[in-house]
């Protein structure tokens, strides 16, 4: 009996002794972590909006006829213009973006001159009032958020036109406003500042084609008188991004 006590005795201490040992190996429990997802991958997929301002200027063009005689006069045209623009880009494919634009801006570029020649005078002053555009855009990203891209489409505008001419002894002055039509082209650089807002400069070249400014006989002399206008514009923009850029900042 008292053997048979001693030996449980002797198990329970060496079961004791044993314990701390196995806790040890068991070592602590497992943690589990949710994963952090992925960032959302760069896009500049979506619409935006912004405004811009700059400079501009080129030429107004002056065929006139008189007569037999014809010919055309040209001044120099500058001034300032403001505005803003609207449009939607498609991210086609990791270096490839396109995409529609539409702006419109207030503009003051402006310029008058004298043109004469042995039977003909005149003074004549045009300014372009304000322009507009739709065209398509196509880039390629140097970086993700750097876009390097052309651009072209339709221009508009209105011009307002002041003429008085002479020739032969006969005298005539004329105004008028006229809305033209034409074209554009150029290019720009837009920069992604953060996930919502880009900075942007632009060349735009802007042909707005030829309207008349007067026409007629005068003691059985036709006469006429037109304008040209063209343009090279400079502007610098923002854009606000509709939705997230997609860049993870």
């Amino acid at each position: 009996m008292v053997r048979f006590i001693c030996l449980l005795l002797a198990i329970a201490a060496i079961g004791l002794n044993a314990s701390p040992g196995d806790a040890a190996d068991l070592g602590p429990p497992p943690v589990y972590r949710t994963p952090v997802p992925p960032a959302p991958a760069y896009t500049w997929t979506g619409f935006y909006f912004g405004a811009n301002g700059g400079f501009g200027g080129n030429q107004f063009s002056y065929p006139f006829s008189v007569g037999a005689v014809s010919g055309t006069s040209q001044l120099k045209s500058s001034g300032f213009l403001g505005g803003g623009q609207v449009g939607f880009n498609w991210q086609l494919a990791p270096a490839w973006v396109v995409g529609v634009e539409g702006d419109f801006d207030d503009a003051n570029i402006s310029g008058t001159a004298t043109t004469s020649t042995n039977v003909f005078s005149g003074n004549v002053g045009s300014t372009l009032d304000w322009f507009g555009t739709v065209r398509g855009r196509a880039g390629f990203l140097v970086t993700p958020s750097a876009l390097l891209y052309g651009t072209g489409g339709w221009a508009y505008g209105h011009t307002t036109n002041s003429a008085s001419i002479g020739a032969f002894g006969l005298a005539a002055a004329a105004s008028n406003g006229a809305t033209q039509n034409g074209w554009t082209a150029g290019g720009g650089l837009e920069y992604a500042l953060n996930p919502w807002l880009s900075f942007k400069t632009e060349y735009l070249y802007v042909d707005l084609g030829t309207s008349t400014i007067t026409s007629g006989v005068s003691g059985g002399t036709p006469f006429s008188l037109a304008e040209k206008t063209t343009a090279h514009t400079f502007k610098a923009g923002v854009n606000v991004k509709l939705g997230a850029w997609g860049l993870g900042w």
